[in-house]
């Protein structure tokens, strides 16, 4: 039996901590919906621990096997693919920026090599190090109570981070096979839809970004994925509103600030049009 690769809702990830282990069950619905790319709204690092699988990030496929790691930034389209009936993954959302903390003369061409090569292949003893680290990072997180509980977990981010900067300074990257032009639109949308998507919720502002028109974006969208660019937008902004009202302490005034709606009326009415419920009557479902 096949299963897809483990990844994260973007829509549910905790915004304010550091970094979250991913548990594939809770996330197996959301990234299988459709067999269509996921946009990855925070950073990450996916490891592969057994067996084999490809992923299409962005506009490349790859093929990972055992010891194979990606980072994901912010804006990156992931599409899970099938992968070995034994397959293991450990995924660790993390606040990707803080890559810009990494003081050396050359952290800066790793940054950008980290980019344009996400996926890279790992020698046994650096996967060993790199879970680790991450195993250490979840028992020191667990202990909410300590008083630098904080401060020790920037540190342990820190630590992560130079070591997946020491790994990319003498790296291995994994080859890709490109993506047609069409892909390569639709992800493109996606990555900006992930992170502009309280800047409009029109068809027409991504058409633009991409130099495209919006007939021929509603088009791909289409074939690619079965929606149109329009209910692409919808789905996106009303995930995400479900997230902050399932998840979040923020009122509803607030989480409609923060989606960029004009007021809390407007932003109840849409999320009735297309839910069949008023965002207070969704957060008391989820109770």
């Amino acid at each position: 039996m096949k299963q897809p690769l483990d990844q994260s809702n973007p829509s549910t990830e905790s915004n304010t901590k550091l970094f979250s282990y991913i548990d594939s069950k809770d996330y197996y619905a959301h990234m299988t919906e459709n067999d269509i790319p996921r946009a990855v709204s925070r950073g990450g690092i996916f490891l592969c621990l057994e067996g084999e699988g490809d992923v299409i990030i962005n506009q490349h496929k790859y093929r990972l096997n055992k010891c194979s790691m990606c980072v994901a930034f912010p804006g990156t389209i992931i599409q899970a693919l099938n992968t070995s009936e034994v397959f293991r993954s450990y995924t660790l959302a993390i606040d990707i920026d803080f890559l810009r903390e990494l003081t050396f003369p050359s952290s800066n061409s790793i940054q950008i090599m980290m980019r344009e090569n996400p996926c890279i292949q790992l020698t046994q003893e650096q996967a060993d190090t790199i879970m680790e680290i991450c195993t250490m990072m979840h028992a020191k997180d667990s202990r909410a109570d300590h008083p630098f509980h904080e401060q020790i977990n920037h540190h342990m981010l820190l630590l992560l981070c130079y070591e997946l900067a020491g790994i990319y300074a003498k790296h291995i990257p994994v080859k890709h096979e490109p993506c047609t032009r069409q892909d390569i639109l639709f992800r493109q949308f996606l990555s900006y839809l992930a992170t502009d998507m309280t800047k409009s919720r029109e068809v027409q502002y991504y058409a633009d970004k991409l130099d495209i028109t919006p007939k021929y974006l509603t088009l791909i969208s289409r074939q690619i994925s079965g929606r149109s660019a329009a209910q692409w937008i919808t789905y996106t902004v009303i995930t995400n509103a479900k997230a902050l009202l399932a998840t979040s302490q923020l009122t509803i005034q607030q989480v409609s600030e923060k989606l960029n709606f004009p007021n809390p009326s407007f932003f109840g009415q849409y999320f009735l049009r297309h839910t069949g419920m008023t965002p207070k009557e969704y957060r008391r479902s989820k109770l």
